[in-house]
């Protein structure tokens, strides 16, 4: 394919489908694919959960900028990044720098339904009452968005994951 760059990340709220995303587009593509989250966890030997517990959440975005900065040595990949990475120590413009940057935005429910599957591997949902879970996932939306919407380009997860791909890749040209 002729993508004149070597980076494509993927951001958006946890539950947005990056992974599953990033998975079937980097097959499509023939790149490699990257979770900075599963990179923290092979470099750490810790959960993310464990990482929040007995670290902390600053020290995890510590290692999110590590992870980052580490990328520009893996050219030809797409990455899915945490939700909160490109809020973080002006990280979002990092990724601009480094290559496309797609917003994943998914509706509420999506977001709800995905996150209640594994809600226990989501740091930032461990000890909720489930009755939180709703506001604390609209709460991270709207503090993050205006990040969010600096991205190359925004794709509305709302469809067949095979469409959500193929634009993707029209808008990668």
């Amino acid at each position: 394919n002729n993508i004149e760059y070597n980076l494509i990340f993927l951001v958006g709220q946890s539950g947005s489908g990056k992974t599953s995303c990033g998975k079937i587009l980097s097959d499509l593509i023939s790149w490699t694919f990257i979770d900075t989250d599963e990179e923290i966890v092979k470099m750490m030997g810790l959960s993310i959960p464990e990482i929040f517990r007995l670290e902390g959440e600053a020290k995890f975005r510590s290692y999110e900028s590590g992870v980052i900065r580490q990328l520009v040595d893996f050219p030809k990949s797409v990455i899915a990044v945490g939700g909160g990475l490109p809020c973080y120590h002006n990280q979002m413009q990092l990724l601009l720098e480094m290559g496309k940057v797609i917003y994943l935005n998914a509706p509420l429910d999506v977001v709800m339904t995905r996150l209640n599957q594994n809600i226990n591997s989501r740091p930032l949902y461990i000890n909720l009452d489930s009755d939180k879970i709703e506001q604390k996932t609209v709460d991270l939306k709207m503090e993050r968005e205006k990040v969010y919407l600096q991205a190359d380009f925004e794709i509305d997860t709302n469809q067949h994951i095979d469409k959500l791909v193929k634009e993707i890749i029209e808008k990668l040209g």
